[in-house]
């Protein structure tokens, strides 16, 4: 009796949780981007894109204000996309960020970095027209974990609407 007892509120618990995760999917909007063609999701309890006045894109803020989601585009009039990517790497090491994940292929690039107890993950992509699209997430490292079903979820987002 005891034995079914457990196996229930197991199940029950299960139940509940696999409804925690359907709503939390429910909660992410997603910010569409018409200037550069790309669209990405933006998670539960962050604010609304705050759009940057040239339309490339924008910030978005967590509740608490100690995580910052910033998404752009940006045309490659003058350099290609892999000298933009390593453009971008190395002014975050030269900012002092310690560079502990770089990975690059030809049409997309991933790297993430910790200073002062903060964690930053970037992604980019090749765009529509000539164009590449970002997006960094920065927050406290001791949210570390909590951030990385996060990032997954945006880099998955992340893309082109050529």
């Amino acid at each position: 009796m005891l034995r079914s007892g457990v196996i229930a509120v197991v199940l029950v618990g299960a139940g509940l949780a696999v409804a925690a995760m359907q709503a939390s999917v429910a909660d992410w909007n997603r910010y569409d981007n018409p200037r550069f063609s790309y669209a990405i999701d933006i998670p539960p309890g962050f604010s609304d894109v705050s759009e940057a006045q040239n339309s490339d894109g924008g910030v978005s803020n967590s509740a608490d204000g100690k995580a910052e989601l910033r998404v752009w585009g940006g045309y490659l009039v003058d350099r290609s996309f892999k000298s933009d990517v390593e453009e971008r790497v190395q002014s975050d090491s030269s900012n002092g960020w310690n560079i502990s994940y770089d990975r690059r292929a030809a049409s997309a690039a991933s790297w993430s970095g910790s200073k002062n107890g903060r964690v930053f993950y970037a992604r980019a992509m090749t765009g529509c027209d000539d164009s590449a699209i970002y997006f960094r997430l920065e927050y406290e490292h001791s949210q570390l974990k909590v951030y990385d079903a996060i990032v997954s979820r945006l880099v998955k987002s992340l893309h082109g609407m050529c």
